[in-house]
């Protein structure tokens, strides 16, 4: 399931019932996919409170974690990728 762009700007009022509707479809999914694999729904909603709340502890310890990838992987220098050294990868 796809998630709506944002239609306000953030200073709008009604942002964050936007976003809200705009992730529950997605969320209501994940709740039937878990029931079809055999996951009860509270058992599921209480698993995804739970990983929201780590991933709100992790978020306000780090806003940015894609800082810190690009300090462990730089930007590509120009250099070609050698993970792509085989013939069939050549232009």
């Amino acid at each position: 399931m796809k998630i709506e762009a944002a239609k306000h700007p953030v200073s709008h009022a009604d942002r964050q019932l936007a976003c809200q509707e705009a992730v529950e479809g997605a969320m209501q999914q994940v709740v039937a996919d878990a029931n079809t694999k055999g996951w009860g729904t509270i058992e599921t909603i209480n698993a995804m409170e739970a990983v929201l709340k780590d991933l709100r502890i992790a978020y306000a310890e780090d806003p940015d974690p894609a800082d810190e990838m690009e300090e462990l992987d730089p930007a590509p220098s120009g250099d070609p990728d050698p993970s792509n050294d085989w013939p069939a990868a050549a232009p």
